[in-house]
């Protein structure tokens, strides 16, 4: 508990209290911790000490925002081992957790020049937009964006995508993804996809961009913004 006489400051305190609850399973991945009133409330502190305490937190890879609707337990960090094709949901279950995702647009739209040259597609083609929040037992990894042309599938509905992943949904329709290529760097967020992710504004992510094929043909360009705390990159280099 907090002890007023402690040389350790207030917050650090709270924090740590925090910390105990996450660690000993009583804060759950995904489960919503005390808001800054509540964290004042339970430990009779100001709301600046609530404020840093969170804030800590947040820097510290243990907790994430959502604006409107509070701060969340985080979930166990990702580490991907790059050397073969994959998928998110794939590569989640393999690690015993459970892949989910929030569907946040499913449409179709014309494509901007980005879109066009990523897919080599003719001016006047149109494309499925898919955005989903990807997660990993409740917790927020990635926010993802597909551009999937109108041409090689019939139809990718928020119905089909809500019950079977997209690759699933294109290996269904004999679209069966064999090849991938891709590229990663390091981005600050903006303010959309910062309040998509819980994070602040300009925080790093990592930006990876993919092009998907089948049979030599273009069937996917994605590009995804992994929350650096939970997501990371091994690359296997071997001497020939």
């Amino acid at each position: 508990m907090i002890n007023r006489t402690n040389p350790i400051p207030m917050y650090l305190q709270v924090k740590n209290e925090l910390e105990k609850m996450i660690k000993s399973g009583e804060l759950k991945p995904g489960d919503r911790i005390y808001s800054e009133s509540e964290l004042c409330e339970k430990y009779n502190v100001s709301r600046i000490t609530a404020k840093k305490s969170l804030d800590e937190l947040v820097q510290d890879g243990c907790v994430y925002r959502i604006q409107g609707r509070g701060s969340f337990v985080q979930g166990p960090k990702i580490d991907h081992k790059l050397s073969n094709f994959y998928s998110f949901t794939e590569e989640v279950k393999a690690r015993g957790m459970i892949a989910q995702s929030i569907i946040l647009n499913t449409e179709i739209v014309v494509p901007d020049q980005e879109v066009i040259e990523n897919l080599n597609l003719e001016s006047n083609e149109k494309v499925y937009f898919i955005r989903r929040l990807r997660m990993a037992n409740d917790a927020i990894i990635a926010l993802d964006n597909s551009y999937i042309p109108c041409s090689i599938c019939e139809h990718l509905t928020k119905e089909d995508l809500t019950n079977h992943s997209l690759y699933e949904m294109l290996n269904m329709q004999g679209v069966v993804p064999d090849k991938a290529v891709e590229s990663f760097l390091a981005v600050g967020l903006n303010e959309e996809e910062a309040n998509l992710l819980g994070e602040k504004v300009g925080t790093a992510s990592l930006k990876v961009c993919r092009k998907t094929y089948c049979k030599n043909r273009l069937i996917e360009y994605n590009y995804r913004f992994y929350k650096g705390n939970q997501y990371c990159y091994t690359v296997e280099l071997n001497v020939k």
